[in-house]
């Protein structure tokens, strides 16, 4: 069985309150190098369509 190296996410739309998921690549996080540079990624609601924006390091 092959495993994913991204993280899942699940956060609460702020419109509808469903649950929305997403995943988030592997990084260095905060403490490795370019620990400065926030990423994102954008996922939509499945419930109401609602776009929300996920940043990260």
């Amino acid at each position: 069985m092959s495993r994913s190296n991204r993280s899942a996410m699940h956060v609460g739309c702020p419109n509808c309150g469903a649950t929305v998921d997403a995943t988030v690549p592997p990084g260095p996080g905060i403490g490795g190098d370019d620990s400065n540079r926030l990423q994102g990624k954008q996922a939509n609601c499945r419930n109401c369509g609602h776009e929300l924006e996920l940043y990260y390091y």
